[in-house]
């Protein structure tokens, strides 16, 4: 039986989650991809000058002291919670009226999630090699992100991949799959038969 595809894909700066995002939509039909970092940028005039918000993830220890591996996770997790109070209303209102979307998020965080993670389907994407993100990011504004020069992602990748390892923890507690993206075309290809197959649609 099919189902409305509603997507939520998660991962860090760089694992090709925007160009894997519109490439599913393209191929699925999906009308609406929303993206978590627009999600941010809609929530930060409303929340405090000192919120930790208002930091970007990996410099949001900040709010919280030293910049260790603790601090990284506090500051990612507590920005999540505000973020996805609205992605979960976004998929509710998407479940509500049967409208298929996708949405790609830095802030995939199923235990913020929890009470809709079973009612769509979710993945993560993360590139196991080091060097290999470094270059994606180094490269990624050539495709997608056109005025966003990857050199200050990937001068941050240490703190980026302190939070990837958080969200692929908690996709192991709820048995979310994680698509390692070393390959683009083969993990594209693989992402598109594992979201058709789970809505059935192959």
């Amino acid at each position: 039986m099919n189902r409305v595809p509603i997507i939520l894909i998660g991962g860090i700066p760089g694992v090709g989650k925007t160009s894997i995002s519109g490439y599913i939509a393209r191929q699925l039909n999906i009308n609406i991809v929303m993206s978590g970092d627009y999600i941010r940028e809609i929530i930060r005039p409303f929340v405090p000058d000192d919120d930790v918000l208002q930091y970007s993830v990996y410099d949001s220890w900040k709010k919280y002291g030293e910049n260790t591996e603790v601090n990284v996770t506090r500051g990612f997790l507590n920005q999540g919670k505000l973020i996805n109070r609205a992605t979960y209303s976004s998929i509710r209102r998407a479940i509500n009226n049967g409208e298929p979307m996708i949405i790609e998020t830095l802030y995939f965080i199923p235990d913020q999630l929890k009470e809709i993670i079973g009612e769509i389907t979710s993945l993560y994407i993360h590139i196991s090699d080091y060097d290999t993100h470094v270059n994606r990011l180094n490269e990624r504004e050539k495709y997608t992100h056109f005025g966003s020069p990857g050199e200050r992602l990937s001068s941050n990748l240490k703190n980026y991949r302190i939070v990837m390892k958080e969200s692929m923890r908690q996709c192991e507690k709820y048995n979310i799959r994680i698509f390692d993206n070393m390959d683009y075309i083969r993990t594209r290809e693989q992402i598109l038969e594992y979201v058709s197959s789970v809505n059935g649609r192959i």
